[in-house]
């Protein structure tokens, strides 16, 4: 097995890599709760550039080794970029990590468990296949916050009313109930079972060869027309937008306060 510690000059802390017979297994450690830091960020792309560099790398699996998946962009990070009126960069940068995920030239798999809430549910509807336990909790809670944000991503894994639910009630699934919807490929009784599943799926994309699973992942996402950047330009404008009033801030604090929002309409 060859572990990757660094990526040109720097070092990794928060996002590892390991490699064996042409999987790729990207580990998420972020402890307690696996937010999406700026170096969460910065290291999900420095990863997928060297994958996509390293042509021993056929398939590659990207899961979480603490007790949730993620949970999205750090909150506090997210109050402090509010604070100095720089919320938009925060938002381009986790946006920059999720597209070079879903552009990954080889297949990804996700393997979920625990919470994969706002900004993290980004990361497997970017997938090519997820394998979720059936206790894992899905949602997009960002209205809660006042904050416009997952409605591009949630378009690839539910279908537009159960989504547009989600983001106006912050609704949470379940890895079965998102199933169901065609969100989620897999479904695993218990976490014991999440990595096995995911390495049987790896080891079964890996028999197909490199060259067809990498022709066959830019022709589909070619196909799917799904529009990720420009989806994802949109939710930056619109948070541009909401950024302007006083609401936007409130949502944030009041969530970090433990409390309820005053929202004025202001």
């Amino acid at each position: 097995m060859k572990t990757v510690e660094h990526v040109g000059a720097h070092k990794l802390e928060q996002v590892f890599l390991t490699v064996e017979d042409h999987i790729a297994v990207m580990t998420l450690h972020n402890p307690p709760v696996n937010a999406a830091s700026g170096t969460v960020q910065e290291e999900i792309l420095l990863l997928c550039d060297y994958i996509d560099r390293e042509d021993d790398i056929w398939v590659c699996i990207l899961h979480s080794d603490i007790k949730t998946f993620c949970v999205g962009v750090d909150i506090k990070r997210f109050k402090k970029s509010i604070d100095d009126r720089d919320v938009t960069n925060v938002q381009e940068k986790y946006y920059d990590g999720a597209l070079a995920l879903y552009e990954l030239r080889v297949p990804l798999i996700c393997a979920v468990h625990g919470h994969c809430l706002g900004g993290g549910l980004c990361y497997p509807a970017g997938a090519d296949i997820t394998i979720a336990v059936k206790d894992t909790v899905f949602g997009a809670p960002e209205a809660k916050l006042s904050v416009v944000g997952g409605s591009g991503h949630l378009g690839r894994i539910l279908p537009p009313m159960i989504q547009r639910d989600m983001c106006y009630c912050g609704t949470f699934l379940t890895a079965e109930e998102l199933q169901r919807y065609g969100g989620v490929t897999q479904v695993v009784d218990t976490l014991e079972e999440l990595m096995p599943a995911a390495m049987a799926k790896a080891r079964e994309l890996v028999k197909r060869g490199p060259l067809v699973l990498r022709y066959l992942k830019a022709c589909l996402n070619a196909q799917e027309d799904f529009q990720m950047k420009r989806k994802n330009d949109l939710e930056v404008t619109y948070t541009r937008y909401m950024a302007r009033h006083q609401d936007f801030a409130e949502g944030v604090t009041a969530f970090l306060e433990k409390r309820e929002p005053n929202y004025r309409g202001e």
